[in-house]
């Protein structure tokens, strides 16, 4: 068995995102959409700032708002005259959505923090994300 860190992060990952699977398609979701949909609680927002602040690239994120168009729960505007900036809002049946959204992120946090202190795990994880985020886009040096 392998015991770097590495691997334990992706052990972890896929287990989060197995259940979450599980209990967003409970209302209908695919993983990821619960997410598009909480940043859009705020407001609208162009197809190219839910990709960078989800993290994303802007093809997934194309897939994701055709999906969630397609079952009534956003809908798109273009933006300027040659049609390349489109901003993607939420429609009334989406945030009829979030309150569940917003149960099933506490049930999937309740199940996963078991034995584990929040706050530590919270600034760990940040920290990784701080230090990964560093290093993209640039290709990385080999020893």
């Amino acid at each position: 068995m392998d015991h770097r860190v590495t691997f334990s992060l992706l052990q972890a990952a896929r287990a989060y995102r197995v259940r979450s699977a599980r209990l967003l398609a409970r209302v209908g979701l695919y993983p990821g959409q619960d997410a598009l949909l909480k940043l859009l609680e705020d407001g609208p927002k162009t197809m190219g700032e839910a990709a960078t602040l989800l993290s994303i690239q802007p093809p997934t994120v194309t897939k994701m708002v055709n999906r969630l168009a397609a079952a009534g729960l956003v809908r798109t505007e273009v933006l300027d005259r040659d049609r390349r900036k489109v901003a993607v809002s939420m429609t009334d049946a989406a945030r009829d959505r979030i309150e569940e959204i917003d149960t099933i992120w506490q049930e999937l946090e309740k199940e996963a923090l078991v034995d584990v202190e929040p706050e530590p795990l919270r600034a760990g994880l940040a920290a990784l994300a701080r230090n990964l985020s560093k290093h993209n886009g640039r290709a990385s040096k080999s020893n």
